[in-house]
């Protein structure tokens, strides 16, 4: 199993549980979840993890708004987005102000998600 935390902030509860069992069965047991942007932002603060997965349409937050306080709040936080519509002006300023390091469309490949999820965090095995 693997150490590093993950944060997946999105409002489809379907889709957090199936991209939590992807990822948990890729050896990532320390993951939470959040259903809205405000959540996020406040899970973020306790749990400290190692990537977020953040949507951007969410009630009472979006994901823009969550993510830039998230990097207002912690620098390093690396922060990919999921969004049903990459054309997003939301969505596109969070690469461009250097918010997230990657926008990934739904519907999503979880192969693809799988596979960035492990170039952008380098495998630590519990002792």
């Amino acid at each position: 199993m693997l150490q590093q935390k993950i944060l997946i902030v999105d409002d489809e509860k379907i889709l957090t549980e199936l991209v939590s069992e992807a990822l948990f069965r890729e050896g990532f047991c320390n993951i939470e979840k959040a259903c809205n942007g405000e959540e996020g932002f406040e899970k973020y603060k306790r749990f400290s993890p190692d990537l977020v997965l953040m949507d951007i349409e969410m009630p009472v937050m979006d994901g823009y708004e969550s993510s830039s306080r998230i990097k207002a709040f912690d620098p390093e936080a690396k922060i990919m987005v999921i969004t049903g519509n990459a054309y997003d002006d939301r969505a596109r300023r969070t690469l461009t102000e250097g918010i997230a390091f990657k926008v990934l469309e739904k519907p999503l490949k979880l192969f693809d998600l799988r596979r960035i999820v492990r170039e952008n965090l380098p495998a630590l095995s519990l002792a």
